[in-house]
């Protein structure tokens, strides 16, 4: 049977379309970036620096080779004339002392897209065709973003911790995005951090690899990060029910002397079975994806799960089931919203009774999380009417100044809009509150003890770590907040996951709620 025909059968045994699984050879192939040992040399070369001397100190390991050269970076960078107008513009990124290395990175593979092979447009035309269901990444180019617009891009673990996941129609950037340089996985502590969020990742991939075929394009066999990965999701599986992955986990080589293309089944890392396919060419594979048929596009089947109410049974006699096409459902301008349950339908008038019921079920975190990502989940009107009353309560800690300031409660000059429907008695107690004036003694006599305190949100981070950093900030100057906003909310994203049960970190989030939006500082 020839490769293509062999192909559509083998695609054939799934219910569901594939996944992409995509690595540096990629980015290589279509924008001609370097993979990540020639990357950590092209920017040796930058600044002077020797690369045999960073990679004999690091006996090899390449993350400890990134941490070395970030450091020698970083320490030369400010020497360059174009450093000051590059701090000037990414100001809020320094963070630590990796921060320039990734910036300039970042903006190099910014540059790398206007490098596109034209020899290989044939084949990002077939791929942008292809019926996929989505992409896992390490890359940090945005190559995949522009092949496929309509796809939801979730960046690093706290990306796709804090964003709403359907599943379809995404790209999962696992090691980071050039759009936030601070999220590369770039260095020995970077990985240490990632693995340490790990587990969470797994447990995404794992239902991605018992639900889905995927395909692996632009990896070596040998890739250590990759046999990583596979080894954790792996562990899951008894020794004996490994076979079960072997159609489903589709590795592509890519070798320009072959003669021609094939499938074979083959083993990788030891004990990792798979289906071993060997191109000259991607042209055949991207064809055979391009022609596999959706019943519904992924990106349209994304905006219907996105939509997805539990349905709502009334007594109102002119209710209507309404039935659109795929043509109307890619109108994002539809207000006809989609349901599904058991019992009478009837039509939802812009989702308004649903959404209430969905808002009340909120929880803190949740709004810590979408203030701090700037996600704009929740109407904020109906946040402030719905969820205010129940976890306005006691002495719990609740950012209110966001959602205050979206519904138009505020003023300019940070008073309450007298036109506003009244607040809830709790968050009405808020607002007349001031945080600044909520001291410890104890912990006010620390303060002058800390000198970061008095210098900015950046340094005292840096110097004191984040448990004193979290005592601390409400001993400082609102204006040194402010001056640095952009450095505490890069540091609540970081540690949001870990901290987000703890009442300091909830005060420390309130505080960054008042500065940026209370219209009092």
């Amino acid at each position: 049977m020839e490769f293509k025909a062999s192909l559509k059968e083998h695609f054939k045994k799934f219910e569901a379309s594939p996944m992409l699984f995509i690595g540096s050879g990629m980015s290589r192939r279509y924008l001609g970036t370097e993979n990540w040992e020639q990357l950590l040399l092209k920017f040796c070369n930058e600044i002077g620096e020797n690369p045999l001397k960073l990679r004999t100190s690091s006996g090899g390991d390449l993350t400890k080779y990134a941490h070395l050269l970030a450091k020698s970076y970083e320490e030369r960078w400010w020497e360059r004339p174009e450093s000051k107008e590059i701090s000037e513009q990414f100001g809020e990124h320094f963070l630590n002392d990796s921060s320039i290395l990734k910036i300039e990175i970042s903006r190099y593979l910014q540059k790398a897209h206007e490098n596109i092979n034209p020899e290989t447009s044939e084949e990002i035309a077939l791929l942008e065709k292809a019926n996929i269901d989505g992409i896992i990444t390490t890359n940090w180019d945005c190559l995949l973003e522009s092949t496929f617009p309509n796809f939801t891009t979730f960046i690093g673990q706290d990306g796709l911790i804090a964003g709403r996941s359907h599943g379809i129609a995404e790209i999962y950037k696992i090691h980071g995005c050039s759009t936030l340089p601070n999220s590369l996985i770039l260095t020995e502590g970077d990985y240490a951090e990632y693995r340490r969020k790990n587990p969470y990742l797994s447990s995404k991939l794992l239902t991605i690899f018992i639900e889905r075929p995927v395909i692996f394009l632009g990896y070596s066999l040998a890739d250590p990060h990759i046999a990583e990965i596979l080894e954790d999701i792996i562990g899951c599986f008894p020794e004996k029910s490994l076979d079960f992955l072997r159609d489903k986990l589709i590795f592509v080589e890519w070798n320009s002397d072959l003669e021609a293309p094939s499938i074979t089944d083959s083993v990788i890392h030891k004990r990792i079975p798979v289906k071993l396919v060997r191109v000259k060419s991607f042209v055949e594979l991207y064809e055979v994806l391009a022609e596999t048929k959706k019943r519904i596009p992924a990106h349209i089947f994304r905006k219907i799960k996105d939509q997805l109410y539990e349905l709502v049974i009334t007594d109102d006699p002119k209710g209507q089931l309404y039935v659109r096409n795929e043509s109307d459902l890619e109108k994002s301008d539809s207000l006809t919203e989609f349901v599904v349950g058991y019992g009478a339908i009837s039509t939802l008038k812009k989702g308004e009774a649903v959404s209430k019921q969905g808002l009340i079920g909120l929880e803190r975190s949740d709004l810590v999380r979408d203030i701090i990502f700037e996600t704009e989940k929740y109407d904020a009107t109906d946040t402030v009417a719905t969820v205010f009353p129940k976890l306005a309560k006691g002495n719990q800690k609740l950012p209110i100044f966001h959602y205050l300031k979206k519904a138009g409660y505020l003023l300019p000059d940070g008073s309450l809009n007298p036109d506003s429907p009244p607040l809830c008695p709790g968050a009405e107690t808020r607002f007349e509150g001031n945080l600044f004036e909520e001291t410890n003694n104890g912990e006010l006599k620390r303060s002058k003890t800390v000198p970061e305190v008095i210098v900015g949100i950046n340094e005292l981070y840096q110097r004191q770590g984040f448990e004193l950093f979290v005592r601390m900030v409400p001993y400082m100057e609102p204006s040194l907040i402010k001056d640095g906003l952009g450095d505490l909310c890069e540091i609540l994203k970081k540690h949001v996951d870990t901290s987000s049960k703890h009442s300091g970190f909830f005060k420390l989030v309130c505080f960054y709620d008042l500065v940026k939006n209370s219209n009092r500082y």
